[in-house]
């Protein structure tokens, strides 16, 4: 099982793929797939705090991210400021939106996860966590 990276190890590529994403207008070398950069509101510090996330859309064109953290045992970070406060901010491609942050539940979730995994990643091998998927209001799907 590949190990989960240490929470400096996530800071230091996560600065770099946010610098790239907003030089290149929202283009990146690494990771290899597309991604948005979601800003939330700290639920402790009220400090606002950028990451970098892959995404996907479902069959009604709503974007939407997995909170995996690499498999970590734990949410990560910017899933429990968002569940404190919803609103939240993200760029994708070009441009910024406001959007509402919604948690999915029951065969929603499981839906809108199975067109991103089929069970089988080694992110899902590192943990017994159920990774929650956060839909975007707000958020128009690229073209």
């Amino acid at each position: 099982m590949p190990a989960v990276p240490s929470d400096e190890e996530f800071r230091t590529y996560n600065q770099g793929v946010i610098s790239e994403f907003r030089a290149n207008h929202g283009t990146v070398s690494r990771p290899p797939f597309p991604i948005l950069l979601l800003t939330t509101t700290g639920a402790r510090t009220g400090r606002q705090t950028t990451v970098p996330l892959g995404f996907g859309i479902d069959d009604r064109g709503r974007v939407f991210v997995v909170a995996s953290k690499a498999g970590a045992p734990k949410h990560p970070s910017w899933f429990h400021n968002l569940r404190a406060n919803p609103a939240v901010t993200v760029e994708l491609g070009d441009g910024s939106y406001r959007a509402r942050a919604v948690v999915t539940t029951g065969e929603e979730r499981e839906r809108l996860y199975r067109r991103v995994s089929d069970g089988t990643s080694a992110y899902e091998q590192n943990t017994n966590r159920v990774f929650p998927v956060v839909l975007l209001e707000g958020v128009p799907a690229p073209a």
